[in-house]
């Protein structure tokens, strides 16, 4: 992953207009450090040579005294849902009094969560200055003091528990006003990045058919490939799919849910702490790591097991390992096999977007695995709990 510092001869506004309302006026001659794999390789391309002072790599440094005044730098290319759990233990951080100044770096295009929803000061998306970087005695970095966070795709853990668990505080929970109007509404949020954690059309459909008395909200991603492959295999009928065209739209969805569905994705982490009423479908990831005490959302339990693999594995995405594509239980191995490699550089190579389709099409084992009759009865009895249609 690069962490990488530059400085620029010239304004570089226009080149970085895809960073939106992150993006900032960087000054020229002024050194700054970034992990955004996009803006380095953009820094690195000879057209605009003629527009960059200098860039480098810096190495990280493991912290030898913690100080007062701490600066948390994120790992690059976070999602939602873990930009919700950093949120929540910065917030704990914060609210732990043990730092006169608590900073969080390199939070992307989620600089909106830890603002909105947690009152969270000097937050720095992309890029933090030399000058800023020296306001702070502690520079911390996730993934480099926190082992069980390294391996975070091949064996997912508490983002939030393990960093509250390594400064010894607190974790922070806002009181949420229970909700128990009648449920008109389901919204499910089928769409992960990785196919291991997307909901497949015949499930959505199904569930459609069987809960025809409410009324239903799909939100697709028009962004993404595997968004739009299953829009065209969802029905339409007593559907309304909706199509949000940034996060600020998504998070407005998100907000008004009467009743949600979800896979491990983006939108389950912030609808928990929202108090939003609902259940997650467990596949590859445990769901007591994913809801992690809050409970308006109750996990629906998946209890596959194969020679290779028990559910819930661990495992985020499908990987290249030996030129094969797929998970531990697909490609038959067992966990420890990979997770013992010296290197995980090579398990992200080759075509694996090009092979998503196939894994939606062909859902791995523990996918198969859910009982629909079991989820229909779950699904019945939680949502005649609210005095819904069914009650």
């Amino acid at each position: 992953m690069p962490y990488f510092s530059f400085s620029i001869k010239s304004n570089i506004d226009k080149i970085l207009h895809f960073l939106g309302d992150n993006n900032i006026n960087l000054e020229i001659n002024t050194k700054y450090y970034s992990k955004n794999s996009k803006i380095y390789k953009l820094f690195n391309n000879r057209k605009y040579y003629n527009l960059i002072e200098n860039i480098q790599y810096e190495k990280r440094e493991k912290i030898k005294l913690i100080g007062k005044k701490i600066l948390i730098c994120l790992p690059p290319s976070i999602g939602l849902g873990d930009s919700v759990e950093y949120a929540l233990f910065s917030k704990a951080l914060v609210e732990s009094n043990l730092f006169d100044k608590v900073g969080i770096a390199y939070v992307d295009r989620f600089k909106i969560i830890f603002k909105k929803f947690f009152n969270l000061s000097n937050i720095y998306p992309n890029f933090i200055s030399q000058t800023e970087l020296n306001t702070y005695d502690t520079i911390f970095h996730v993934t480099l003091e926190i082992n069980q966070l390294k391996n975070q795709k091949y064996s997912r853990e508490d983002i939030e528990g393990a960093l509250t668990h390594y400064f010894n505080i607190k974790k922070f929970r806002k009181k949420i006003t229970k909700n128990y109007n009648k449920i008109n509404k389901i919204t499910i949020f089928p769409i992960s990045e990785s196919p291991l954690r997307t909901l497949n059309d015949k499930l959505i459909n199904n569930l459609v058919r069987k809960f025809n008395n409410y009324s239903f909200d799909i939100i697709l991603d028009r962004s993404s490939e595997i968004s739009n492959y299953l829009d065209k295999l969802i029905s339409s009928d007593n559907i309304n799919k909706i199509y949000p065209e940034n996060l600020i739209d998504l998070i407005k969805e998100i907000e008004k849910v009467e009743f949600g569905i979800f896979p491990d994705s983006g939108p389950l982490h912030l609808a928990k702490i929202l108090g939003i009423r609902g259940i997650l479908l467990t596949t590859t990831v445990n769901g007591k790591k994913l809801l992690n005490g809050f409970n308006s959302i109750e996990e629906f339990l998946n209890n596959y097991q194969s020679n290779y693999c028990s559910a819930p594995c661990g495992l985020t995405n499908i990987f290249n390992y030996n030129n094969s594509i797929g998970c531990y239980d697909s490609l038959k191995i067992k966990k420890n096999e990979i997770l013992n490699l010296k290197s995980f550089n090579k398990l992200q190579r080759g075509s694996l977007k090009k092979n998503y389709i196939n894994f939606i099409d062909n859902p791995v084992g523990c996918h198969d695995n859910i009982d629909v009759k079991s989820l229909y009865k779950h699904l019945i009895e939680k949502l005649n709990n609210y005095g819904s249609r069914n009650s």
